[in-house]
């Protein structure tokens, strides 16, 4: 998985003025937290937070505070209801030695039988998560839906990862081809064909 590094600055808790002081220079109040790490308090440059709030991608994330490095995934955000830019974020620190539970992008390809027979392609999620070691974090996950008929659907339990474990519910629907008038009529069509065919 990819790793991206942001610059933070330390922040001391303050008010809810204090906080609305921060994001009016252009940061957003953060927080990291977990894995035996010391809670840290402290702010990272909106245009940087961005790089990982406004991309479909995941990645492992290092923190540097004042030249520490704190290796993290983003665990938890709330955003501005106007702007929807982010107004907080948590970090959950992680760590080499233990396995990291993290949301990867799915990435759904091919020209599936079902949508040529009419169907319609449904995405159920655009992420899924694993479960394993930092280096064997996958960018995405491919799954081909070529062979996929009508009415037909891939769910999480389907999945795999090499190194890793899927770490979303077995039953969580990834992709689904469904049925529609079009396709109806094309099936009716084709076990009509065998019965004329018969005459």
């Amino acid at each position: 998985m990819q790793i991206i590094t942001l610059n933070a600055s330390e922040r001391k808790i303050g008010t809810k003025q204090d906080l609305k002081k921060i994001r009016r220079a252009g940061n957003v109040p953060c927080i990291i937290y977990g894995n035996g790490t010391q809670h840290l308090d402290i702010a990272i440059p909106l245009a940087d937070i961005k790089k990982i709030t406004d991309t479909p991608k995941s990645y492992i994330i290092h923190v540097n505070v004042n030249g520490e490095v704190h290796p993290c995934i983003l665990h938890d955000a709330q955003y501005d209801p106007i702007t929807d830019d982010a107004i907080h974020i948590d970090f959950l620190a992680i760590s080499e030695d233990k396995p990291v539970e993290i949301a990867v992008p799915v990435n759904v390809f091919g020209n599936a039988e079902g949508v040529k027979q009419g169907g319609r392609l449904r995405i159920g999620v655009r992420k899924v998560k694993v479960c394993g070691p930092m280096e064997k974090l996958p960018d995405q996950i491919d799954v081909d839906i070529t062979t996929l008929g009508v009415g037909k659907a891939i769910y999480a339990g389907e999945l795999s990862v090499e190194g890793c474990q899927i770490a979303s519910p077995k039953k969580l629907m990834v992709c689904e081809i469904k049925r529609t008038r079009a396709a109806a009529a094309a099936a009716a069509a084709e076990s009509e064909t065998p019965a004329a065919e018969a005459k």
